[in-house]
């Protein structure tokens, strides 16, 4: 089974039409499947470096403020988003 797509439009440049065209056509694909592909693999980049980044944090003794697990975190981000050394989590 595969997983559910949303529905997501913006505007492209030419050039970036003419890349994802040029993939697309070089491997069979269509650019709709192309561009999932490379969204995809951004998003992979990001959670390995978030990953990294708060091990190399917690390795030396810093808390990660961004991280968004406060109690009152609504999803919108953190007002003070930052970076300190107090251990002790913040309610």
């Amino acid at each position: 089974m595969s997983v559910p797509l949303k529905d997501f439009r913006l505007g492209i440049t030419e050039a970036i039409d003419i890349w994802l065209d040029a993939e697309a056509r070089a491997f069979g694909k269509d650019k709709a499947a192309v561009a999932r592909d490379v969204l995809n693999d951004w998003a992979k980049r990001k959670a390995h470096a978030f990953r990294v980044a708060h091990r190399r944090m917690s390795t030396n003794g810093l808390q990660a403020d961004w991280l968004g697990d406060g109690t009152d975190d609504d999803g919108d981000g953190r007002e003070d988003a930052g970076v300190s050394r107090n251990t002790t989590a913040r309610r």
